[in-house]
């Protein structure tokens, strides 16, 4: 196991006090997992349904330069993979 902090989570970290607990430990969650599916997220437990929860947590990680990333998952099904990721910069919209 690697004990090394990756950049999200040091952002995280440092801006604990703009999230609830609740939203930190989901985010904290997600940060450590870094590329997982909706289900797996939600059967944690601590996030109930992760679409709210990206609609309700993406403005305060914006405001830290990350994002809750959803992208297609690569197995050909309609599943999504959740990540948080740092925004980039200069990126076309």
């Amino acid at each position: 196991m690697n004990n090394r902090m990756t950049y999200v989570q040091q952002r995280l970290l440092e801006h604990k006090r703009r999230f609830t607990a609740k939203e930190f430990a989901g985010l904290w969650e997600i940060a450590t997992a870094e590329l997982d599916y909706r289900k797996v997220i939600e059967a944690a437990g601590r996030i109930p349904y992760v679409p709210s929860f990206r609609q309700k947590v993406e403005p305060k990680l914006n405001a830290i330069g990350l994002t809750l990333e959803s992208r297609p998952a690569n197995d050909g099904s309609r599943r999504k993979l959740y990540a948080i990721r740092p925004i980039k910069e200069n990126a076309p919209s």
